[in-house]
């Protein structure tokens, strides 16, 4: 078969959310761990446990370290509950060499091996740690099950009478229909979608399918893998079922049973113009524990459009699971609310980027167990689902224009970059966390109104914050190793630092309440310590030891422009750290923690009277970007660090206004483009010594050098209307808009679409970064009503 050939999978990761136990005292309430599973088809007997120290969790583009476990749990499945068969807790590495530990031949036929404590991230332990830190040696006392890859039956396909505003037809193995908000096809001997396309504007545009397909696996429909014996129906090599499928208009109905499982699934569809309605039972014989149990499994290419899913998720068991409603959000395509009638339905949300794959779980009667796999009791378990497309909005005032508003109508779930199987807000749903935006995203959450009757955005925020304040790693933060002792990416990225104290100010100035802030009194003040340590010299404002941002070292950035050598002092970085320090200065105190609160007036007001000083640039009139170690600035025109400074209040009116006129007639001079693809990172090109090793030989406008992107370009916006040049910010404002309205700037993974060269063509990366849609809480501060609490 080729590239299409498949192997048997015996392994896997699992993100956990776990409780501390005894003897893991300091860890927080609730974190993420990950474990190495084994899941075999007949038991084994295990002999020896070796660990060995792996790429731990990928924090920022320069280096990669090496983590290792220090603390694991090995717990073996006794056929009807799991066991620990072995703890060790304060191991020490081994540089060229596995450390073992012996297993007594003991039998199991599943196995799952906990990460619970490492060396650099401590109690975050992370995937790639789960991946490749465990030796597990034993033998197989009997083979692998034959591969068992069974067909459904089409009992009868008839499709007459279907209702107002919706066609059909039947080809290549699927039924297809179609309208003007949705096209959604279903297979015909599996059950599973062949097809899923949606337009929340309803315009027709529902050509593009938004499903994982690939030859040889189908990461669609029903799945179970039952702990302990051979997977019955997954994506690749096992689909041991029987049943039937039948068409009767806009109603498709799958009855599928496994039998060696004991479980029977009737999944009774009906599609109509806007929506799609699902009955649902599942009826189980027996209870049986699972490693994976879906009732229905959506895989999405993430290759089509990032999404992501919106909903209050539960910190138990496997990560990602979460209550119904929820909000499943395609950027550039719309919106699927799906909500249930009955108590017995929930879903999961996960994300695999190496896969660039997302996926919904609809599941149906089963119970979350801390271990992180699925009990599905006996008996009959059933909801009616509702998928209804639709657009969700935060409002705005009957005077914005009308890019405005539609950038707002199509983008403010977008804004909502949320990842449920990691707890946090992210880059986007298929990739890596970022609290390095979390001003950006608190800019805009606190401006929104509430996305279900359970969920605001301000929520999302709140659990990105208590991941960072909790120690949970991201790109730019959490432990890095350098000459063999660990310190903080927060003292080589310092905005990473300073925008989650935004980020926590602006939260608590929104939201905080007595009871939270005491829950995070000590983290608070942890990062409040470290933050005060990083002003190595006294005046105020924080330094990088680690990123000197001297000329030609080709280090990275001390700020979220991480390939050009911003550091030492930068202007950016300390412009969001005065907010924060006065808006927290004034809310410890409401919320009861005066005591953290003491010497931020003080330190703001000396970080103030030494800023202009250090980045005022007397040769261009505006701030540089950054002072060196050698005590030389470093300035190529940077709109964003300029309007940073003065949203911030960091210069008076007369120089605001003056340094903002001088970058404006300076961007008219250069002939920036329309701004309708974004704002130039600089207005000037930065020479290779100014840039990190990766972006060296590119040409102003190729990227970090200067390309036009959405990103960061609120701050410049907002300087506008600060100063009074409204006329200016609207211009910029429109244009802007008009992009994110069109769907123009923004999409797949990897599309590039994040930014343009001076001439328009794509020259990013990732297809969609978070902070591209910072722009909306200018929007919101333009034209927004008052937001809910």
């Amino acid at each position: 078969m080729g590239d299409l050939a498949m192997r048997a999978a015996f392994s896997s990761c699992r993100a956990i959310w776990t409780l501390p136990m005894a003897g893991e005292e300091g860890a927080p309430a609730r974190r993420i761990i990950h474990a190495r599973t084994l899941q075999l088809h007949t038991p084994a007997r295990l002999h020896r446990l070796g660990l060995k120290k792996t790429p731990g969790y990928h924090k920022c583009g320069s280096r990669q370290d090496l983590d290792w476990v220090t603390s694991f749990q090995l717990l073996v499945w006794t056929g009807t509950a799991w066991i620990a068969a072995r703890s060790e807790s304060g191991i020490s590495p081994r540089e060229d060499s596995p450390i073992w530990f012996d297993l007594g031949g003991r039998e199991a036929s599943a196995v799952l091996i906990e990460a619970r404590r490492c060396g650099i991230d401590d109690w975050w332990t992370s995937w790639n740690l789960a991946s490749g830190a465990f030796i597990l040696e034993g033998e197989p006392l009997g083979a692998p099950a034959p591969r068992k890859e069974r067909t459904i039956k089409l009992e009868s396909l008839e499709l007459g009478n279907l209702p107002e505003g919706l066609t059909a037809f039947t080809d290549a193995g699927e039924v297809r229909f179609k309208s003007r908000f949705l096209q959604v096809g279903f297979r015909l001997n599996r059950a599973g979608f062949s097809f899923l396309g949606i337009d929340e504007e309803g315009k027709g545009e529902v050509s593009t399918n938004v499903l994982k397909l690939q030859p040889g696996s189908f990461y669609q429909g029903i799945q179970l893998s039952p702990v302990g014996s051979v997977p019955v129906a997954s994506t690749v090599l096992r689909h041991d079922v029987e049943g039937t499928a039948c068409v009767d208009g806009n109603s498709v109905t799958y009855d599928v049973s496994i039998p060696s499982a004991g479980q029977r699934y009737i999944l009774q569809w009906k599609i109509f113009h806007d929506r799609i309605q699902l009955h649902a039972e599942r009826i189980g014989q027996r209870a049986l524990h699972a490693w994976k149990s879906s009732a229905w499994l959506i895989g999405l290419s993430s290759l089509a459009s990032t999404s992501h899913v919106l909903g209050r998720i539960e910190r138990l068991g496997e990560t990602g699971n979460m209550g119904l409603p929820v909000l499943l959000h395609f950027p550039r395509f719309g919106t699927i609310r799906v909500s249930a009638k009955g108590k017995d339905a929930s879903w999961r949300s996960d994300s695999e980027r190496p896969l660039n794959l997302t996926t919904s779980e609809l599941k149906l009667g089963e119970v979350l167990q801390p271990e992180g796999d699925y009990l599905l009791p006996e008996g009959r378990f059933e909801a009616d689902i509702e998928f209804c497309v639709e657009q969700v909005s935060t409002p705005l005032t009957s005077d914005a224009p009308a890019q405005v508003l539609q950038a707002m109508q199509r983008c403010s779930l977008t804004a909502l970059t949320y990842r449920a199987d990691t707890g946090t807000l992210s880059n986007n749903g298929n990739s890596i966390h970022c609290p390095i935006c979390m001003d950006n995203w608190s800019a805009i959450m606190t401006r929104m109104d509430r996305i279900l009757p359970n969920l605001a955005p301000v929520d999302l925020l709140r659990d990105s914050l208590e991941r960072w304040l909790d120690g949970g790693p991201g790109y730019a933060s959490g432990p890095l190793l350098q000459d063999g002792k660990v310190h903080e990416a927060e003292d080589e990225y310092l905005m990473t630092g300073t925008a989650g104290l935004l980020g926590l100010a602006e939260y608590l100035q929104h939201s905080g309440t007595p009871a939270w802030a005491k829950a995070f009194q000590r983290q608070i003040g942890k990062k409040l310590t470290q933050m005060r340590s990083r002003d190595l010299d006294g005046d105020g404002l924080i330094e990088s030891k680690y990123r000197t941002g001297v000329s030609g070292t080709g280090q990275w950035s001390t700020t979220w422009m991480d390939v050009i050598s911003f550091g030492w002092k930068d202007s950016w970085t300390n412009a969001l750290l005065y907010p924060a320090l006065c808006i927290l200065a004034r809310e410890l105190p409401r919320l009861g923690l005066a005591e953290l609160a003491k010497g931020l007036p003080d330190w703001a007001e000396l970080l103030k009277k030494n800023y202009l000083p250090a980045f005022y640039n007397t040769k261009t009139g505006w701030l540089a970007g950054w002072r060196c170690a050698e005590d030389r600035l470093h300035d190529y025109g940077f709109l964003a660090v300029n309007g940073a400074a003065v949203c911030g209040g960091l210069l008076e009116p007369i120089e605001a206004r003056t340094i903002i006129e001088k970058l404006w007639q300076e961007s008219r001079r250069v002939q920036t483009p329309n701004p309708r693809f974004g704002l130039p990172i600089s207005l000037w090109p930065i020479p290779d010594a100014d840039l990190a090793d990766i972006m060296q030989g590119y040409p102003h406008g190729f990227y970090g050098n200067g390309a036009c992107t959405h990103s960061q370009s609120r701050h410049f916006v907002d300087a506008l209307y600060c100063v009074g040049m409204k006329k200016e910010a609207d211009f910029l404002l429109e244009h802007l808009c008009s992009s994110l309205a069109e769907g123009l700037v923004y999409g797949a993974c990897k599309s590039g679409l994040d930014a343009r060269y001076w001439d328009g063509w794509p020259c990013g990366y990732e297809g969609l970064l978070t902070d591209q849609f910072g722009i909306l809480s200018s929007v919101l501060k333009r034209y927004g009503k008052k937001s809910e609490k």
